[in-house]
C-alpha cells in the first residue's frame, strides 16, 4: 500500500533503533499523518485520545525522516491497547466567578 493512501489518517507508527533518543523503539505511536514528499519525509501531527468523541492533533504539523520508522500501519480503533499517544492531555478548565459584581 502507498503512503499516499494514509494521509488525513491516523497511523500507527514503530520507530528504529536509531531513533531512540526521541522515541521507544518498542513502542507503538499513533500520529495523524498529513503529508508525504519525495525527499524521504512524512508530515505527522501529535495526537491524543478524545474518548468517544474521537481523537484530537495537540500540535501543529511537524516533518520526519521516513528511515526512522520501522513500521507504519493504518490505526485500527479496535486495536487500541498497548499504543501510545504523543499529544499530552488537556486539562479540564475552571469556569472562572468574579468575586464582586462589575457595576455598570
Amino acid at each position: 500500500m502507498s503512503l499516499l493512501h494514509l494521509i488525513h489518517k491516523n497511523v500507527i507508527i514503530k520507530f528504529t533503533d536509531s531513533a531512540g533518543s526521541q522515541f521507544n523503539p518498542e513502542a507503538s505511536y499513533i500520529f495523524r499523518l498529513t503529508g508525504v514528499d519525495g525527499m524521504g519525509f512524512l508530515q505527522i501531527q501529535d495526537l491524543k485520545s478524545g474518548g468517544e468523541a474521537g481523537h484530537e492533533t495537540t500540535s501543529m504539523p511537524y516533518w520526519i525522516n521516513k528511515d526512522l520508522v520501522r513500521e507504519i500501519h493504518e490505526f485500527d480503533e479496535a486495536k487500541t491497547k498497548g499504543l501510545l499517544f504523543t499529544g499530552l492531555p488537556t486539562k479540564p478548565g475552571k469556569a472562572k466567578t468574579s468575586a464582586k459584581p462589575k457595576s455598570a
